[in-house]
């Protein structure tokens, strides 16, 4: 099992109907696929993490790739794992309107300017994301 997080711009202002559509779209096949996950959006940037199977998180990374409602994806971190953060999300969604509440999500682009992120930096990150779902915050 892998787990990938990825950044991506939005090609336009992305509507609240369109990311229900994802949402929907990642609820209905991430459970068959073992995928699991987060994706926060907002301040006209996307950042995912998937988690599931190797080839099977690589493959929708790359049919991610396809879709036109973002450009400029870039993997930040990707590590092998044998336990989920994100266990009984089959996609979870993290709205933020201001960048300026991306605080971590911040502090692992500035780590990926450094080529290296820091593993307790992405584990916090991580949980942070995981407390916000947890606590009802969509």
């Amino acid at each position: 099992m892998i787990r990938l997080l990825y950044f991506s711009q939005s090609r336009d202002v992305i509507s609240d109907k369109q990311v229900q559509n994802i949402m929907e779209s990642s609820r209905r096949h991430n459970p068959a696929l073992g995928i699991t996950g987060v994706l926060v959006h907002g301040g006209g940037m996307f950042m995912q993490v998937l988690e599931g199977p190797e080839q099977t998180t690589l493959r929708t990374y790359v049919k991610i790739l396809d879709d036109q409602r973002h450009s400029n994806c870039q993997i930040v971190y990707i590590t092998p794992t044998d336990k989920r953060i994100f266990e009984g999300w089959s996609m979870g969604v993290i709205a933020r309107r201001d960048v300026l509440e991306f605080e971590q999500i911040m502090e692992l682009r500035e780590q990926r300017r450094k080529e290296v992120i820091e593993p307790k930096v992405f584990t916090n990150a991580m949980r942070g994301f995981l407390k916000i779902l947890n606590d009802g915050h969509r």
